[in-house]
């Protein structure tokens, strides 16, 4: 649905209308997309559901990274850095642009969200071009930093709830009930993290 149709209203009412049906607040979950529309999301379900006696902050609202994050941390995973991309970019890649930086930027996340491709299996192609080695030199970087950046947030958190039955079946009971505002953005590993 187009900008300004009212999809988050509609979040927002069935998410009250939940809540108004006994669901636990506490358990449902409603994803967005930044940290902006996160905090309005926020404040928009907390005035919504006040007058159902629920206080604020109990629905939780993250974003898919934070919820990631969420998910590693309470794995025991390290979380800390987080890997700025666009500066470790500015290092290991110094001959790009501004418009480079963009366009290598985007070539990395579709190589590890999208299409699944690690910086090893890159680094055994010997006809990887420019870009390619960048995601190379990127991956070890953000390695060698002992962080994280924002699309491994959402991959490793996939992998542990996939590799750990019990922290995916406490996960699924903490976000019964998940909504997520404008649903039609999601890339392929977030849908994976919502399943």
């Amino acid at each position: 649905a187009p900008a300004g149709s009212g999809k988050t209203t509609t979040l927002v009412a069935r998410v009250a209308w939940l809540i108004a049906t006994g669901i636990p607040p506490g358990s449902i979950c409603a994803i967005t997309f930044n940290k902006r529309a996160a905090v309005e999301m926020t404040e928009r379900l907390d005035a919504a559901v006040a007058p159902l006696g629920v206080g604020p902050g109990t629905v939780h609202v993250r974003t898919f990274h934070a919820l990631g994050r969420e998910i590693l941390s309470d794995a025991g995973e390290a979380v800390e850095p987080l890997a700025d991309r666009q500066s470790v970019l500015a290092v290991i890649a110094p001959w790009a642009d501004t418009a480079e930086v963009l366009r290598l930027d985007t070539f990395m996340s579709r190589l590890k969200v999208e299409m699944g491709v690690t910086a090893a299996q890159v680094a055994a192609d010997p006809e990887a071009g420019p870009s390619a080695r960048a995601f190379v030199a990127y991956e070890a970087a953000v390695r060698a930093s002992g962080g994280l950046d924002f699309d491994d947030l959402i991959l490793r958190a996939i992998d542990s709830l996939e590799r750990r039955p019990t922290l995916l079946a406490r996960w699924r009971t903490r976000c019964t009930e998940m909504l997520v505002d404008e649903v039609q953005d999601v890339d392929r590993a977030q849908l994976r993290l919502a399943l």
